[in-house]
């Protein structure tokens, strides 16, 4: 057969199989029961479905909510919506699976013959007949969801005012509410409290509780001589009172928000100014920001508008809150940069959600949560709020404004006033050609020429001021940037001055984005999906650097694989990150950029009428001609031109600065003209401005349900919202900016049941080991029910109406009897009776965590530094800690002596040691540590060279210390323990000292006395 007879073969045959899929149609949608379409099902398409898909998608077993055994239930579907479209196989989900589509690919573990295809794609089209009779009823396994019968859950209850129970048996022992309630359940069983632990154990337990550190020798020996009544309550706000504190609870919460100051994945980049939020928190604790205050600053601490200043020095604490949301860990280069996004902002979610409410909210991501009140929807209504947040490195100056250093202006000069009139005309010529007229290829986005740019966000002064417009609140005002005369610059003030303004969001339509702009050093970033790791090899087209400060160039960004993912555009000079290295590290603000006109185009190539230069009318005061407008430009630099010192930039030289750009070619033509420019906006030595990780409001849009979680099957948008089962079903909808503001108003609204319960778990979990819940991050149905659950609210609602200090309720607790007992196990039947101790009957022993550890190891040897805040002392590297991401270089093996919480947390690089006594990886919210007891952790106190050179520093001085030998072993133990050693401890000490250093000299005995006491029980663990 001829190539031409064939291809007239194959056509004739597409058109019968054609003709026949329509007619079967056809008749399908007539009758109902074809017979043909009936045999050609039953001999081919069911035979298909049993054996290739009803093992998963059948009557016993419905994965994804889907069942293939009824048409019915396929045209019903299950998580991704209908299988099918009767007709339409274009449409169905069921073809594109069977033809392993972009998304969808079934069977998952090898495509179906191309001939099993082609038969139920026919089918499809055909009508998807199915025979009436044996066609059931769409069903599925899955409960129908009923959000307020999953409400009924003990968490989502509204906090009870309850009273602590009378009891009459307690012998003087149930002052404190939180006994009485203890006390009611433990005579319920028989039991009474333990006996009252003694005074050395009591303040080495406290003191390690409030603050971390074991109590020196002269805080127990002075507790121990205390014999005032209230020495116990005195000893509580002694520590509560010291910055130690901070500290301690510092770390706990640390762990709930999974503080890291590196990304991870590959190259492990730093997060830049992570410290900040650590020592944010630790401020915060210290000086007891009422609990609801220190909820709304990490919620939306950036937009509250009056944000809580530090009395030291007025720099903004508030924004510092936000920087929790930063820390995710993160690819590096993703391929997919809108499922990078997902991912990033599933993570936000579960950490906001787990930390603040104890609720498991991310379980909604790809379909409704399966045991809590909680809807895919209100999943995708919170991710639109985190979606429309941005990252920004903000400064927390008191003021906004750049504080410079007296600048000398140049030596005086005549300034040539027809030149510069010439430069004037020349400019406002120009300008009345600057707009650009859109074309059917190019788009202008922005041309500057507006005095205000709606919904363009700031970050740091370097743009100029940020006025109030009509309509706008406050919060929204301050972010708000206002820039003269056409052109975007950061030089309007000071070259040292930095800062970032960015783009409303845009869809990218376009390849092509078009920048004309001029600077050095400064920085055009497009920002896709809140992705700003902008690095080579993807996304190394996606930020360029500006080097071009006298003449305007057409920057040009291909952004064509990008096409219908949302996007914003950065202009920086500095306040961002650089990731173009195998290091991140901070662009500085020292140059300058400007922008005059953006433009999206099909073409990489410019076109149209290029805009002016520097258009100057603007600067014209109303009815002032050409000639005095010159004049008063000519009469300002000589003014300026004079020398002297100007200590601050006042409006005056604001306005001259927008002037100086229509003047800047005349200028630069004489040597003292330029020296004028370079003294008035280059300041030197202007302090660079603090930053740190913080969020910024973009861009406000509600995010589309992904179905079954996949970023690329978007559903329905999700009007941005807070918990329906929380913030109620008829919340008032968020209209502007991202939410966040809206979101922690809502959550902390005093009605709230979850907020206050969860904070006081923690807490108690703090003091006792466990929770009242035991799953301190989860109160959900799949979370254990509370102990005490009255006495869980009465603490919740006393918490809350004490103004959520969390100082006062530390105290209320550590005050009580049932956490000064004795950890001394009693009697056989007492034990049985409440074999976990979850009634309290004694205290729990408890095993130190591996900061605990690590810092007492410095305290008794004496190097413990106590220095407070600051960046994070770079992690000791041994020879087998290796891979990207590496640091450059090692930091000491002991941590300069600063306490664990600064050491830098470096996701790929963690301590050993604290690794091995369960510190854990900062990857998701940890409110609840595990607690092993494992070779390892023996292994590594008696290998790791951190703990023998802290043993050998200890046992230097105990070695040398005054009185006999005897004398100098109590002394070791007291340091160690907090009490002298027992007759036993005593005398096999000795015996050790003698037998050793005859063998291998005094000195080794007491490093190895001093080594053994590290690793024995009563140093890691608290009774």
């Amino acid at each position: 057969m001829s190539q031409a007879c064939l291809f007239r073969w194959l056509i004739w045959t597409a058109r019968l199989v054609g003709c026949w899929a329509v007619l079967g149609f056809a008749s399908y949608a007539i009758a109902g029961d074809d017979q043909a379409l009936l045999d050609a099902f039953e001999r081919e398409v069911r035979p298909i479905l049993a054996k290739r898909c009803q093992g998963c998608h059948g009557s016993e077993k419905q994965k994804g909510g889907l069942r293939l055994d009824s048409r019915a239930s396929i045209l019903l579907g299950g998580g991704t919506g209908p299988a099918l479209v009767p007709g339409k196989p274009d449409e169905s989900l069921l073809i594109e699976a069977v033809k392993y589509g972009e998304e969808l690919r079934m069977p998952p573990k090898s495509k179906l013959p191309d001939a099993e295809v082609a038969t139920l794609t026919r089918w499809v089209e055909s009508g998807a007949v199915w025979p009436a009779g044996q066609d059931v009823t769409a069903s599925k396994k899955v409960a129908p969801f009923n959000l307020a019968e999953r409400a009924k859950h003990w968490s989502f209850q509204p906090i009870r005012a309850v009273s602590p129970p009378e009891v009459g048996d307690s012998d003087g022992r149930t002052s404190n509410g939180v006994d009485r309630f203890l006390w009611r359940e433990l005579r319920s069983k028989g039991l009474t409290f333990a006996p009252e632990a003694d005074r050395r154990t009591l303040i080495r337990r406290l003191t390690f509780d409030l603050t971390g550190l074991p109590p020196t020798l002269d805080e127990v020996d002075a507790f121990v001589r205390d014999l005032r009544p209230n020495a116990y309550e005195r000893l509580v706000d002694r520590l509560l009172a010291s910055p130690r504190y901070g500290e301690r609870w510092g770390r706990h919460w640390l762990d709930v928000v999974r503080f890291a100051e590196t990304s991870g994945h590959e190259f492990d980049y730093d997060i830049p100014f992570a410290w900040r939020y650590r020592d944010y928190v630790v401020r915060a604790f210290n000086k007891d920001v009422p609990y609801l205050d220190f909820v709304k600053e990490q919620v939306a601490g950036d937009l509250l508008p009056n944000p809580r200043r530090n009395p030291v020095d007025g720099s903004n604490e508030s924004i510092q809150g936000t920087g929790f949301y930063l820390m995710v860990e993160g690819t590096h280069s993703p391929v997919d940069v809108r499922e990078e996004r997902v991912r990033r902002t599933d993570n936000q979610l579960d950490t906001l959600s787990k930390a603040f409410l104890g609720l498991t909210v991310s379980c909604a991501r790809c379909h409704d949560h399966k045991f809590d009140p909680i809807t895919q929807r209100d999943y995708y209504a919170i991710a639109g709020i985190l979606d429309s947040s941005r990252h920004q490195y903000a400064s927390i100056e008191p003021k906004a404004e750049v504080v410079t250093a007296p600048i000398a202006a140049g030596p005086p000069f005549e300034i040539n006033v027809a030149k510069l009139a010439e430069a004037l005309k020349k400019s406002q010529v120009e300008g009345s050609r600057s707009a650009s007229r859109p074309s059917p290829s190019m788009t202008v986005f922005e041309a500057f020429d507006q005095p205000n740019f709606s919904d363009w966000g700031v970050t740091g002064p370097a743009f100029g001021t940020r006025p109030t417009r009509p309509g706008d609140a406050t919060i929204e005002a301050s972010r708000r940037v206002a820039l003269p005369g056409g052109w975007a610059r950061s030089d309007l003030v000071s070259k040292s001055a930095s800062g970032v303004i960015r783009s409303r969001s845009f869809r990218i339509e376009r390849p092509f984005i078009q920048v004309r702009a001029l600077g050095q050093g400064g920085f055009i970033n497009v920002v896709i999906e809140g992705f700003e790791k902008i690095r080579s090899p993807i996304y190394g087209g996606l930020t360029r650097r500006i080097d071009s400060p006298a003449e305007p160039v057409w920057v040009v960004l291909d952004v064509g694989m990008w096409k219908g993912l949302n996007a914003y555009l950065e202009i920086a000079d500095g306040s961002v990150a650089d990731f173009q290295g195998s290091n991140s590290a901070m662009v500085d603000g020292q140059g300058f950029v400007a922008v005059d006109e953006i433009r999206f185009a099909d073409s990489p190539t410019s076109e149209g009428p290029e805009p002016g230069l520097f258009p100057g009318e603007h600067l014209k005061k109303p009815g002032e001609s050409t000639e005095t407008f010159v004049s008063r430009i000519a009469a300002t630099l000589q003014r300026l031109a004079k020398p002297g010192t100007f200590s601050n930039f006042d409006q005056a030289l604001f306005n001259w600065a927008a002037e100086r750009r229509i003047l800047s070619a005349e200028l630069s033509q004489s040597a003292e003209g330029r020296a004028l420019l370079e003294a008035l906006y280059h300041a030197k030595n202007a302090p660079a401005p603090r930053l740190v990780l913080a969020l910024t409001d973009g861009t406000g849009l509600d995010a589309p349900l992904l179905i079954r979680g996949n970023s690329k099957m978007p559903g329905e948008v999700v009007p941005r919202r807070f918990l329906e089962v929380l913030g109620g079903p008829s919340q008032t909808p968020i209209s502007s900016g991202s939410g966040r503001l809206e979101l922690a108003e809502r959550m902390t609204d005093p009605s709230s049941p979850l907020l206050a319960r969860v904070l006081v778990n923690r807490v108690w979990k703090g003091h006792f080991g466990e929770g009242l819940v035991r799953s301190a991050d989860d109160f959900g149905a799949m979370g254990d029910l509370p102990s005490h659950p009255e006495l869980l609210d009465w603490l919740a609602a006393r918490f809350t109406s004490e103004g959520g200090s969390i100082k006062r309720l530390h105290r209320l607790i550590v005050l009580s009897t049932a956490y000064r007992q004795s950890s001394h196990k009693s009697d056989a039947e007492t034990e049985s009776a409440d074999p976990l101790n979850r009634l309290l009957h004694r205290a729990n022993v408890r095993k130190l965590e591996a900061e605990a550890i690590r810092d007492s190891i410095l305290a008794v040897s004496g190097r413990l530094d106590s220095r407070i805040a600051g960046a994070g002392v770079a992690p000791h590297l041994t020879e087998y800690m290796e891979g990207r991401g590496r640091p450059a270089h090692s930091g000491p093996l002991d941590g300069e002596g600063r306490r664990s919480l600064y050491l830098n947390v470096r996701r790929n690089f963690l301590s050993p040691l604290l690794l091995v006594f369960d510190f854990p990886p900062p990857a998701t919210t940890i409110g609840r540590r595990n607690v092993s007891n494992v070779p390892a952790q023996a292994l590594t106190l008696l290998n790791d060279p951190f703990v023998l050179a802290e043993a050998r520093r200890w046992s230097d001085r105990e070695r040398v210390g005054p009185g006999t030998s005897a004398d100098r072993v109590e002394h070791a133990y007291r340091v160690a323990f907090g009490r002298p050693p027992t007759d036993r401890e005593a005398s096999a000490s000795a015996a050790f000292l003698g037998e050793l250093g005859a063998a291998q000299g005094e000195a080794t005995a007491w490093a190895e006395l001093c080594h053994a006491l590290m690793n024995s029980k009563a140093f890691l663990f608290i009774e």
